[in-house]
């Protein structure tokens, strides 16, 4: 059996892969345009010599067009069709060309050579003389019929993809084969003709047409094998059969004597294995292409194309991109599916989803981007129907957890970068997430100027650190009891020399997003120690300083060290330095923050816990940490004055924290009442719009030098 196989593999009866297919037959229609370039030169010059040699001795003073066919017809007709041939595998190798080009040159050279080819193919025939010559004269006009053929296909092919926008393979490569048979049979004219003319056996222009078919085109060795012997026989008994009547005696009219012959035999079996050779050559090379392709142009767990592939398919169709949309997929609940499920059904999942994404988007190029985010680009019809049965695919998958997909989609322009054109994309995807209840959003022109925005943040950022745009600005923090400052919460601010001052809601969330977060905060926290040291030397007031630390911080920088090293460099002492971590964040990689929690408390910083409140898992947060200060979420106040429930569940909150020896804070804060109620509550704290927005350090320090703000004794 195996012995079996490695005849069929040899003699080329196995099947190929799709891959395989379209690598010969991209490496014959490239052997093509080679060839059609070399053809282009020859008639040329051809056209020179018989023009010097003939035309301009001979020239007539009447009949002047029929007289240069007659000397160079077959060289227009092989200039027409090379120049036709070569612009037809011009543009389908080379995707870059605008459509719109490809298809006017096609239609110029393709239709130029069919009319010419259909012209000389009437003409020879109809002044055909039966009475003489008849082997060469059948060549001939065959050689007419196969160039008006493959002219007149190429022009079909030009004309359905204009108006079909898609190819016909298997058309392009009958276009090939066809321009193959029409170089047999030029050599075959052209060597029979100078045989019976001429006392030389001239078959040179023969021999070097079969060494272009079988060597120079990739043809299966079984394919070879038949084609080579067919032509060869058969020019070995054309040549035999010439006609006596040439006016040469018998003993010229046969051309293989023994010594040629021998040489004949042995030029065809070299000739059949160079290219049986040269097959399982370029057939190791595509194997290779193949495994290289798959591992560069494809996703390891879904199979379906990568990232990389769609963004470099696009950007080889640049320019004929227009009408088509990137769509940005998601899953919602994913996260939930994955821990409920584990990561080998999360993992099918996924593949699952890919399916139904390609199933949906046929026709489309469907890629997976990084975990649960897909991207489709897909001409733009009936794509939000396409996304409705989609969702509600992927929704029958786990009617428990309830997956469910939401989307971003942006209407890609011709020459625009691939790149680009899915991060829009991808931005109107997360408008959609933000939502909940939106299945799609397009990217528009409000998302343009934010995505813009986003993008400059992202290109600016470390500019923005360097030259000190981003700085803190201090939001004071004062007693509950007597309304003396004791302390700030640093916020970071962008005053941007070309957008002017940036909300942090324009910058905070993007370099989230985008993991420079650290960046930013490492920043904030240099300013405050700095600003901290400049008061001292000053000897201006000092206050303790609240630093925010979120989960990314802690993933990205080594916080402890980085803290330990600012402490030295602006030698403050760690009283005046607090650090306060979100509720939330310790819901994530509990192990690592869990640690770093663990020793900032050993070195001496006191811990707050910001936003409680906010978050699922408050309770066990209380119980597994050991924070200093309990910060209650600004929404605890939120309709305070007209929800019953609020009170009594502040005062609770307050109470557990006293009960836990932990101290209070109460952002948010906008009116007397509150304060009057959370004094009385006996949350320590303070922090809201009431006392002060976030201000410069400037500001503050004014304020204090005024006595708009007296700074405690009490600083702990």
């Amino acid at each position: 059996m195996r012995v079996l196989k490695t005849i069929l593999n040899f003699i080329g009866l196995n099947k190929s892969s799709k891959f395989v297919k379209s690598y010969l037959n991209e490496s014959n229609v490239r052997s093509s345009l080679y060839m059609s370039a070399v053809i282009i030169g020859l008639e040329l010059w051809l056209i020179i010599r018989q023009t010097d040699k003939y035309l301009i001795p001979l020239w007539p003073s009447e009949n002047q067009f029929s007289f240069i066919l007659s000397y160079i017809s077959l060289f227009i007709l092989f200039i027409t069709l090379g120049s036709a041939i070569f612009v037809f595998c011009l543009t389908n190798i080379y995707k870059k060309i605008p459509s719109k080009t490809s298809f006017i040159l096609n239609l110029v050279f393709s239709g130029a050579s069919f009319l010419y080819s259909f012209y000389i193919f009437g003409e020879h025939f109809s002044k055909w003389d039966t009475t003489k010559g008849q082997i060469s004269n059948i060549l001939l006009i065959a050689l007419y019929a196969f160039t008006t053929l493959a002219a007149g296909l190429m022009l079909f092919l030009t004309l359905w993809k204009k108006f079909k926008n898609k190819d016909i393979y298997f058309l392009i490569n009958t276009v090939i084969i066809l321009f193959a048979v029409i170089c047999l049979v030029f050599g075959v004219r052209v060597s029979y003709s100078d045989h019976i003319s001429s006392k030389h056996k001239e078959i040179i222009c023969f021999l070097t047409m079969a060494i272009y078919v079988a060597c120079l085109l990739i043809w299966k060795p079984w394919i070879s094998v038949v084609l080579n012997v067919s032509v060869f026989i058969a020019f070995y008994f054309l040549i035999n059969a010439a006609d006596v009547a040439s006016g040469y005696g018998p003993e010229d009219v046969l051309a293989f004597k023994d010594g040629d012959l021998v040489n004949y035999i042995t030029f065809f079996v070299s000739l059949t294995m160079i290219s049986i050779m040269m097959y399982h050559q370029r057939l190791i090379s595509a194997k290779k292409d193949e495994e290289l392709t798959y591992i560069a142009d494809y996703d390891e767990l879904t199979g379906l194309h990568n990232f990389s592939f769609l963004v470099r398919t696009l950007d080889e169709t640049i320019n004929d991109n227009e009408g088509k949309i990137i769509l940005f997929i998601n899953i919602g609940n994913f996260k939930t599916y994955n821990d409920q499920r584990g990561f080998i059904k999360g993992n099918e999942f996924l593949k699952r989803v890919g399916e139904l994404i390609e199933e949906e988007f046929e026709g489309g190029i469907v890629c997976r981007q990084s975990d649960d985010h897909y991207v489709v680009a897909i001409n733009s019809e009936d794509y939000l129907a396409k996304l409705q049965k989609l969702n509600y695919a992927v929704l029958e998958l786990d009617h428990e957890v309830q997956p469910h997909v939401f989307a971003g989609g942006y209407l890609i322009k011709n020459g625009e970068d691939a790149r680009r054109a899915v991060d829009k994309a991808r931005y109107a995807c997360s408008v959609a997430s933000s939502r909940m209840q939106d299945l799609f959003v397009e990217y528009d022109l409000k998302m343009h100027k934010e995505y813009h925005l986003m993008q400059y943040v992202i290109n600016h950022v470390d500019e923005a650190v360097e030259k000190g745009w981003i700085k803190p600005y201090y939001q004071p923090v004062v007693w509950s009891k007597d309304g003396k400052l004791c302390g700030a919460e640093a916020l970071a601010r962008w005053e941007d020399p070309e957008k002017g001052m940036l909300p942090p809601i324009s910058f905070v969330p993007t370099l989230e997003n985008t993991k420079l977060v650290h960046k930013l905060d490492a920043c904030i926290i240099e300013s405050v120690f700095r600003d901290i040291r400049e008061a001292i030397d000053r000897n201006m007031p000092v206050f303790p300083v609240s630093l925010n630390i979120s989960r990314l911080d802690f993933e990205l920088m080594d916080v402890v060290p980085f803290l330990e090293e600012m402490v030295r460099k602006y030698n403050i002492d760690k009283h005046f330095i607090h650090v306060e971590i979100t509720e939330s964040a310790l819901t994530e990689n509990a192990e690592l923050l869990s640690k770093n929690i663990h020793e900032l408390k050993e070195k001496g910083y006191a811990l707050w816990l910001d936003d409680f409140g906010s978050g699922y898992s408050s309770l066990n947060v209380l119980k597994d940490y050991d924070f200093d200060v309990l910060k209650l979420d600004m929404k605890f106040l939120s309709g305070f004055e007209n929800n019953p429930k609020a009170r009594p569940l502040i005062e609770a909150v307050i109470s557990m924290a006293n009960k836990l020896g932990m101290k209070t804070l109460s952002e948010g804060v906008e009116t007397q009442l509150e304060t009057d109620f959370l004094k009385e509550a006996q949350c320590g704290r303070l922090q809201g719009y009431l006392f002060g927005k976030p201000m410069p350090k400037e500001k503050i320090r004014d304020m204090i030098n005024k006595g708009e703000f007296t700074i405690s004794k009490e600083l702990v």
